[in-house]
């Protein structure tokens, strides 16, 4: 069928008239540990879906895990597309890998389109096909809203034409994030230099235990308290902010985040009323003429060690016990006075750099609407 607003040529098709296949891949049982040990298969999870191009996997199943379950092997140059959880979530995979049933493989006819160009058109279409979603299960996708969904699909010579024009755009976005990167790279080396290797303590600083260092409470609600027209901040366990129409804390404060499945912690600073999710520690420091922001970043680089003691099995949490055996290193006011200037400099650098990469993000989105609705190229 083809369209009367869209240039000569150009048809609308189901994305199963592009396809040769698109399938939910699965999960062997997890108490099968033939189905696991020494595994040579990569098993792809929405976490493993970090780039454009996936080549490797956090885990593997055996020949035995994809015989015996609903695990598909889909061969390198499958599209894959998440329709739980994170929805939209899209790569394309440079190995032969199975995946769990989060994750759709899509199999393009090359005859009809460009696994590329199917890539770029999938997340220009993102919104549009979350929109379809049922309310009954709103975070999941049908798998039938995905096969039915329309795209735009010109001549194969003019999706290469589009292809190439959103990939320079797109390495522009790489090179911001390159960017990023050297900022924080460059934040770390100094505190080093300054401070040294503070688990060691090369630089003989004085060492405190973490509860010497800081007075601890935690938030006592849940997820449920936010309100959408909420007047003050309220953090979750993974820092995500929404709002609050109360607070407990009027403070200025490390947020330690210390709550989620897969033990993946964070710590913000934060100067103000706000409330908290229960089991995210509010830290204040025992000294108020020490710096936050000093601590803050020391803190950053234990989130790791933290992630390693934590317990829990389902869900990962840190308990006061760890904390407390967590040492901290107490430098002088004016090094910590240092510290904190060149922390300011470097966040507001990065303030222009997220600045800069809104416009790029702003300008890939324009650019990629454009060529879907036959703007770009004719």
């Amino acid at each position: 069928m083809t369209r009367t607003n869209m240039p000569g040529r150009w048809k609308e098709m189901k994305l199963i008239e592009v396809s040769q296949s698109i399938s939910a891949g699965g999960t062997p049982r997890r108490d099968k540990k033939e189905f696991w040990n020494n595994g040579t298969i990569p098993w792809l999870k929405i976490s493993d879906m970090k780039d454009t191009y996936i080549s490797k996997t956090n885990e593997k199943i055996t020949e035995n895990g994809l015989k015996n379950s609903s695990a598909k092997l889909f061969p390198k140059g499958t599209l894959v597309y998440s329709i739980f959880a994170t929805l939209g979530a899209i790569g394309i995979l440079e190995i032969n890998a199975t995946t769990n049933q989060a994750i759709v493989g899509i199999t393009p006819k090359k005859e009809i389109i460009d696994t590329k160009y199917l890539y770029y058109c999938l997340q220009s279409e993102r919104n549009k096909i979350l929109e379809k979603k049922s309310h009954a299960t709103q975070d999941n996708l049908n798998l039938g809203i995905l096969k039915n969904h329309i795209i735009s699909v010109p001549p194969l010579p003019i999706q290469d034409k589009i292809v190439l024009i959103l990939e320079k755009a797109e390495k522009l976005k790489e090179f911001r994030k390159e960017a990023d990167e050297l900022t924080n790279e460059f934040l770390r080396s100094v505190f080093l230099e300054m401070f040294g290797d503070e688990r060691k303590n090369t630089k003989k600083f004085e060492i405190k235990g973490f509860l010497d260092v800081f007075d601890t409470t935690t938030g006592k609600l849940d997820s449920n308290a936010s309100v959408e027209d909420g007047k003050y901040p309220f953090f979750t366990c993974s820092q995500e902010t929404f709002k609050i129409d109360k607070y407990s804390f009027d403070c200025e404060a490390l947020l330690l985040a210390g709550n989620n499945a897969a033990a993946k912690y964070s710590i913000k600073h934060y100067k103000g009323k706000f409330d908290v999710y229960q089991r995210t520690y509010i830290l204040t420091l025992k000294n108020n003429s020490e710096l936050y922001s000093f601590y803050h970043y020391q803190l950053e680089q234990k989130l790791g060690e933290l992630q390693n003691k934590s317990i829990g099995t389902n869900t990962k949490y840190l308990t006061l016990g760890i904390l407390r055996d967590i040492k901290i290193i107490c430098p002088s006011l004016p090094l910590q006075n240092k510290f904190a200037s060149i922390v300011k400099e470097v966040e507001s650098m990065k303030e222009q750099q997220k600045y800069s990469k809104e416009k790029l993000d702003n300008l890939f989105n324009v650019l990629m609407q454009k060529a879907f609705n036959g703007e770009l190229i004719k």
